[in-house]
C-alpha cells in the first residue's frame, strides 16, 4: 500500500495483501465490501477469516477503512485522503474518553491512511435507517428507546467537547490540516451560500466562526447515520458514533448542528415520529447541557439552520426528502440562520406539519 498510495481507489487485494503482512488476516481471507458511504472503501472481514490471537480479541471481525480523494457525490468534492490518519487518532482519543462509545483502533497503517477497527456484532444497525424505514410502532422507534439513545449521545458528546480543551496535548494531526473548509465549510457553507442568496452572507460568516475556533476536538460528522445502535430488547444500551474523518480543533457548535439538523430532517421525513424525535431532540441537548457550557442556545440555532440548509442546497444533500419537505426545510433554516427563530420554533412548525399529514 505504501508504494502506490491513495491517488487512486485501493482494491481489496492490495488491501488485503497489507493485512496480511500485518499479521491480522489469514492468507486467503476474504473481504466483503460494505455499501453506503461515500468518502472511503470499506470492508468487513468475518472473524472466521482472521488469526487465531486476532479473532480471539474480535470474534465479531473487523472493519477496514480507506479513504477516497475524491467522494462519490454528483458534484465533485475532493479532499486529502490524510483525514484517515486524524480519523485513527480521534478514534483512539475518543475510547480513552468513553471506551464503550466508540470501536476500538485494532491497527493502523504506519505510512498510509489505511485504518482496521472492531466490527460491531451483525445484530446492531444503524441508528439513521431505523429512523427511516422501521415499522411505526416497532420498539426499535419506541420513545423510551429514542430518548435513551439521545441522552447517551448528548452525555458523550459533551464528554469529548469538555475533556478536549488542553489542545496541546491533543497528537499534531488533529490541530492541523484543512479537513473543516474542505469537508464542511466549502461544501456545506460556502457552496450553499451560492445558491440561497439571502442567507449567503450569513452563511460565509459561520464557516469563518468555525474556522477560527479553537476550542476543543470536533468529531464533524456527528449524526445518526453514523450511529451503530444494539436491539432493542437488550439488557443495556449499546451504541457506537463512528467516522471521525472530519475530526480537528475547532468549534463545538458544529458538532451539536450537526446531529441537530440531522434529526430534524427526519423528522421531516416521517412526520408520525415527530413527536417521538423531538423528545429525542430534548434528551440530547439536555444531557448536553447537563456537562457542558461550550455552546449558547444562539450559536446551536443558528449554526444548526447553516446545516439544515446545506443538506438541502449544498454539495452533500439529503436524498429521502421529497421536494415539498425540502422546501419546509429550507425556510425553517433560513429563519434560523438569520436569528429569527428557534429549535423550539422550529420543532413546533414540524409538529403542525406532522399533524396535517396525519
Amino acid at each position: 500500500m505504501s508504494e502506490h498510495g491513495f491517488d487512486g481507489v485501493p482494491t481489496a487485494a492490495e488491501v488485503l495483501s497489507d493485512l496480511v503482512e500485518a499479521g491480522l488476516v489469514r492468507a486467503k481471507g476474504q473481504l466483503a465490501p460494505l455499501a453506503g458511504g461515500v468518502s472511503c472503501e470499506v470492508w468487513r472481514i468475518d472473524a472466521v477469516d482472521l488469526v487465531e490471537e486476532v479473532r480471539q480479541r474480535n470474534t465479531h471481525g473487523l472493519v477496514v477503512k480507506a479513504p477516497l480523494a475524491t467522494l462519490r457525490t454528483p458534484s465533485l468534492w475532493q479532499a486529502d485522503t490524510s483525514r484517515g490518519f486524524a480519523e485513527a487518532e480521534a478514534l483512539e482519543c475518543y475510547g480513552r474518553l468513553t471506551p464503550s462509545s466508540v470501536p476500538r483502533v485494532v491497527w493502523r497503517h504506519p505510512q498510509a491512511p489505511l485504518l482496521v477497527i472492531e466490527a460491531a456484532p451483525r445484530t446492531w444497525q444503524e441508528w439513521r435507517e431505523q429512523m427511516l424505514h422501521a415499522e411505526i410502532g416497532s420498539p426499535e422507534l419506541g420513545s423510551a428507546r429514542l430518548c435513551a439513545i439521545g441522552t447517551h449521545l448528548g452525555s458523550t458528546l459533551a464528554t469529548w467537547h469538555v475533556r478536549t480543551r488542553d489542545i496541546a496535548a491533543l497528537p499534531e494531526v488533529l490541530r492541523s490540516g484543512d479537513r473543516l473548509r474542505t469537508l464542511r465549510t466549502d461544501p456545506f457553507h460556502r457552496a450553499t451560500a451560492l445558491e440561497v442568496p439571502m442567507i449567503g452572507p450569513r452563511l460565509r460568516e459561520l464557516a469563518i466562526e468555525l474556522e477560527r475556533a479553537q476550542t476543543c476536538l470536533v468529531h464533524g460528522d456527528f449524526s445518526p447515520k453514523n450511529v451503530l445502535v444494539n436491539p432493542p430488547g437488550a439488557q443495556a444500551l449499546g451504541a457506537w458514533m463512528l467516522d471521525a474523518e472530519v475530526a480537528h480543533v475547532g468549534d463545538p457548535a458544529l458538532d451539536v448542528a450537526y446531529f441537530s439538523a440531522h434529526l430534524a430532517c427526519k423528522a421531516v421525513a416521517r412526520p408520525e415520529l415527530a413527536g417521538s424525535l423531538n423528545l429525542a431532540r430534548q434528551a440530547f441537548e439536555e444531557a448536553y447541557r447537563t456537562e457542558s457550557s461550550l455552546v449558547d442556545a444562539r450559536r446551536w440555532n443558528e449554526h444548526t439552520g447553516a446545516i439544515l440548509a446545506a443538506r438541502i442546497r449544498g454539495v452533500s444533500r439529503v436524498t429521502y426528502l421529497s421536494p415539498e419537505a425540502e422546501s419546509f426545510v429550507l425556510a425553517e433554516a433560513c429563519q434560523l440562520v438569520g436569528g429569527h427563530g428557534t429549535l423550539d420554533e422550529t420543532w413546533d412548525s414540524i409538529a403542525r406539519r406532522a399533524s396535517r399529514s396525519a
